[in-house]
């Protein structure tokens, strides 16, 4: 596994993010835990500057898909509060 392959992924994930297909990336994150496993398993490697630099984006990248998705759930619970009292509201002039 090579780190540029975990970072052209993580890209992926990303743009994944920008155009908000959540569906899609649970499944992806459990293939970059994969990847990243795997990038880690010959203990005694060293990365060169260059994958280091990499490995720091693929984590920038992992947090702004957090931050993303945080935002994004609470944008859906905001909607969702809205159509409850929407329909709490339509009730009530139902009941009149």
């Amino acid at each position: 596994m090579l780190v540029s392959e975990v970072l052209s992924f993580t890209q992926d994930m990303m743009l994944v993010v920008l155009e908000q297909q959540w569906d899609v990336l649970p499944d992806m994150q459990g293939k970059q835990d994969e990847m990243l496993k795997a990038l880690f398993l010959d203990k005694a490697y060293v990365f060169t500057a260059e994958e280091k630099e990499a490995l720091f984006e693929v984590q920038r990248l992992n947090k702004d898909i957090l931050i993303a998705a945080e935002a994004s759930k609470a944008e859906i619970a905001a909607k969702l509060r809205g159509m409850r009292q929407g329909k709490s509201k339509a009730g009530e002039y139902q009941s009149l």
